[in-house]
């Protein structure tokens, strides 16, 4: 059902977008001769929408995926449009100021309305989707279950070893797929039986699968067994560098331009309300574990009492550096770090040396979250709250190697997108 909606989005919106870009700026309607192009870029559309995979079971969800299926498919499209314009002799007959304005604004109508349409179908949803948990048991923390609640998703746990048990468990209920969590290699017997269940439609996966797709983080178990997928958690390659370096430089210089009034009605208020130095300056370890100055606007009044972590309402905190806090703007400056090359617009968040020798002893894989260079913004803190303690800085770096290990610019923008929704909202990360 949630396709079908997919495909009249899909099929619509690119025709309707282009009558009324004529009537807004032509003042006309479409000549028949535009129709019929605007008819074929909307079956194109459909069509390559249906190559890319945008219509399969689980691989349309997240707003990365998204992004990446309508933004090439929609790419796609145009150019292929303007050949046959140019093959048909109607290329002339395209208004410049209509094409560039609906090529624009399409993409941003259909995921949109993908996003609306998704979160309208799962709130409508009456019957969750059952998935088994086979083997060892998992205590989903409370974001974890909360991340599995928006998406009507509940988890059955059953050992692998109650193999009748699980056969009466399928026969009975609506399982839409097992989560296999097992230490040791599974039994002749178990295989064969999930081996009959995949045959029959229900999706198997492994516990880190299940993670990567459903709570968008990697899954470090407590024992460390089983860990080797951790294995492609690896550096940008070069041209994903260059990509992201592209986006770091261009989006920052935008933003410095765009929030300089901010920055200087900063700079007023901080003065006013907590006389002292403006700026933050502290030592954080970046990529490689190498220190770093980052500099932030001063949110504290000076010479407060030393303390790694802030608690709700900390006095130590002016009011206006509360907002700061809150909205992000603290975090401005930071944007000349980016443009010097010690930061990334996205990345992890960096840390104190000091919290960092903490984590390093007591966190497995925390050096991991040293291959890129840290960032304003990033996955683990638009995925998770912020937190003072040495388990939160462990389910964030779960987010931060999922981020590491399926970088790509779809991920990014959704990371930006994001960003932009939690200031909207004021909600601390």
């Amino acid at each position: 059902m949630l396709n079908f909606w997919y495909r009249v989005i899909d099929f619509f919106v690119p025709l309707a977008s282009l009558y009324f870009c004529y009537i807004i700026f032509l003042n006309h309607v479409l000549p028949e001769s535009i129709l019929w192009l605007g008819l074929m870029v909307s079956g194109l559309f459909l069509f390559t929408t249906q190559l890319l995979g945008g219509y399969s079971k689980y691989d349309n969800r997240t707003i990365a995926r998204k992004l990446e299926v309508v933004l090439k498919g929609w790419i796609f499209v145009l150019l292929a449009l303007v050949l046959i314009a140019f093959l048909v002799g109607q290329l002339n007959s395209l208004s410049r100021t209509v094409f560039i304005v609906w090529a624009f604004i399409v993409p941003l109508i259909v995921i949109a309305l993908k996003v609306f349409i998704n979160r309208v179908f799962i709130l409508r949803i009456n019957k969750p989707f059952q998935w088994l948990l086979v083997g060892e048991k998992y205590e989903f923390n409370h974001f974890e279950q909360m991340a599995l609640s928006k998406q009507k998703i509940v988890t059955v746990h059953i050992c692998h070893n109650d193999i009748g048990v699980l056969n009466q468990f399928v026969k009975e209920n609506s399982v839409t797929g097992i989560v296999l969590n097992v230490k040791e290699p599974a039994s002749n017997e178990l295989v064969r039986v999930l081996t009959r269940f995949d045959l029959e439609g229900i999706s198997l996966y492994s516990m880190n699968h299940f993670f990567e797709s459903f709570l968008r983080k990697s899954f470090i178990p407590y024992d460390l067994i089983g860990v080797d997928y951790l294995d492609n958690v690896r550096r940008l390659s070069g041209s994903q560098y260059f990509l992201k370096r592209f986006i770091d430089t261009s989006v920052s210089s935008t933003l410095l331009l765009i929030t300089l009034p901010v920055m200087a009605y900063s700079v007023y208020k901080i003065k006013r309300e907590s006389p002292g130095s403006i700026f933050f300056k502290q030592s954080r370890v970046g990529q490689d574990a190498k220190c770093f100055e980052v500099i932030k606007f001063r949110s504290m009044h000076e010479n407060s009492h030393f303390n790694p972590y802030t608690q709700e309402n900390d006095s130590r905190v002016f009011p206006y550096g509360e907002f700061m806090r809150k909205s992000r703007v603290d975090e401005l400056p930071q944007l000349w770090s980016v443009l010097k090359g010690d930061m990334h617009l996205c990345g992890p968040r960096t840390e104190w040396d000091i919290l960092v020798d903490n984590y390093e002893k007591e966190i497995p894989f925390y050096h991991e979250r040293h291959l890129i260079k840290p960032g304003i913004t990033g996955w683990a803190q638009v995925m998770y709250p912020y937190g003072a303690n040495t388990e939160d800085a462990r389910q964030k770096l779960m987010y931060d190697l999922y981020y590491i290990k399926n970088w790509s610019i779809w991920l990014e923008m959704e990371v930006l997108i994001r960003t932009v929704m939690v200031v909207l909202g004021k909600r601390g990360v």
